[in-house]
């Protein structure tokens, strides 16, 4: 039986014309789904400047399943620069979100949705983001998602709510995890092309990934005037 899919679809309107990203997602899992047409290039390999954390190996899977996942279309963006104007315009079942902004930021949100769906044992974390996929937002939505997301994972896991400051026990070490996966992206993407743009991609969904555990060491305190009684901020 055929898997039941959900489609997203980035448009990047760019001067020379408009490149066109259809992704197809399983409704069920929101696993990506991965046409299998053209042979993977050389760069997808698992081996090919594999992240020190890696548990995969060879045999399990020769390649790279986030690198797997961005081969295919990263190749149409080598002739542009980062900073290149871009209207994107971005498609869900929900929803159509439609900005203009450098391409390195268009490219982001879709690197990291790609990431978190690819099955990267480190990026699974973010896969139930991802099904609620939320381009361009702030980084205070962002937080909000992530943590909202983490507590939930928690409950649903552990089948209790959790609480306190231990609550947040582990989310360090997955982000932590998460930005290691984002700097051998950058480094196996430089050693196959000569332009940055999906380099900086990276570099941007890296900052955010490195600042979650400041956030926690601060107390959530940029969250926290927000479940504060209503005119407790007040003058």
């Amino acid at each position: 039986m055929a898997v039941e899919t959900t489609p997203i679809t980035y448009r990047f309107h760019l001067p020379a014309g408009v490149e066109e990203i259809a992704l197809r997602f399983d409704t069920a899992t929101f696993m990506l789904q991965r046409d299998g047409g053209a042979a993977a290039p050389a760069w997808a390999a698992l081996g090919f400047h594999q992240c020190p954390h890696c548990p995969l190996t060879p045999d399990q899977s020769p390649l790279c399943p986030f690198a797997s996942g961005l081969s295919g279309f990263v190749e149409r963006f080598e002739h542009f620069d980062s900073f290149d104007e871009a209207t994107i315009e971005i498609v869900t079942d929900t929803r159509t979100v439609v900005a203009t902004k450098p391409l390195q930021q268009g490219m982001a949100s879709l690197v990291g949705l790609i990431g978190a769906t690819s099955g990267c044992p480190h990026l699974a974390f973010f896969r139930p983001m991802a099904r609620y996929h939320l381009p361009f937002a702030r980084d205070d939505e962002t937080l909000y998602r992530v943590f909202s997301m983490y507590l939930l994972g928690r409950y649903l896991g552990d089948a209790e709510p959790p609480a306190g400051v231990a609550a947040m026990d582990g989310l360090r070490a997955l982000t932590e995890a998460a930005t290691q996966v984002n700097r051998g992206m950058a480094e196996r993407v430089r050693a196959a092309f000569s332009k940055d743009v999906v380099v900086n991609a990276v570099v941007i969904l890296d900052m955010f990934a490195q600042a979650v555990p400041y956030v926690i060491e601060d107390g959530l305190d940029e969250l926290r005037p927000m479940f504060g009684p209503p005119g407790a901020g007040d003058a």
